[in-house]
């Protein structure tokens, strides 16, 4: 199984790339800082250096599997915002397809179910966030979209609450809960609940790495 995760020396991103570690899956870690090097080949990642801004569709070739973890920081701005949050993913989608990759996971927020519902400070944001996780579910790849509320670095529960009303989910969910959401090997049924997260995902859930499970996850299908 070939995996590249976008975002690797984020908060979110880092927590995937331990429990990819933890479990013995091989990565390649997509990063825009040289100096972090070392610590993802200490993880058995295989660093390869990039700026989202720029092209950076080489990265991906040869893998079946794109995680996008990577996010604008609060203080980055519009501009930024529609370079990471929107442009880049979409351009990532892109790239995966032409790569003959077949499965993208995305890191979007629960603001982007309903952009227009979200703080005016947050607006622009969820609406980038919004327009990438449309594109993706309209790509034709099979697709998780995980739409966590305020995330925390609080030690995770083991447990994630999967919400078909996205405006009732309002609790902060922890990181490390995120970057263990894994998907059922077999069958397309996903159940039980605990914090709060919104997923939108095809119904090609039988092909899914076992890094991703979602089997005791209740979510809503959005099928493209």
């Amino acid at each position: 199984m070939n995996i590249a995760l976008i975002g690797a020396t984020g908060r979110t991103g880092r927590l995937v790339a331990e429990k990819l570690h933890r479990a013995g899956i091989p990565f390649r870690a997509l990063l825009r800082d040289e100096a972090q090097r070392a610590h993802f080949e200490s993880l058995g990642g295989s660093p390869v250096i990039v700026d989202l801004t720029q092209d950076f569709c080489a990265a991906l070739a040869g893998v079946n599997t794109v995680i996008f973890a990577a996010g604008s920081a609060e203080s980055e701005g519009a501009e930024q915002e529609r370079q990471i949050d929107r442009d880049a993913i979409i351009k990532a989608v892109d790239c995966a397809k032409q790569h003959g990759a077949d499965r993208f996971i995305v890191v979007s927020t629960l603001l982007a179910y309903a952009p227009e519902s979200a703080p005016d400070a947050l607006r622009h944001y969820a609406q980038m966030k919004r327009a990438s996780d449309d594109y993706l579910i309209g790509s034709g790849l099979d697709y998780l979209v995980l739409r966590p509320a305020t995330l925390t670095m609080e030690p995770g529960t083991g447990k994630i609450e999967i919400v078909a009303d996205a405006q009732s989910a309002r609790a902060p969910v922890a990181r490390e809960d995120v970057a263990m959401s894994r998907s059922k090997r077999s069958g397309s049924a996903l159940s039980t609940r605990s914090l709060d997260l919104l997923v939108a995902a095809n119904r090609s859930t039988t092909r899914w790495p076992r890094f991703i499970d979602v089997a005791r996850c209740s979510c809503q299908i959005v099928a493209p």
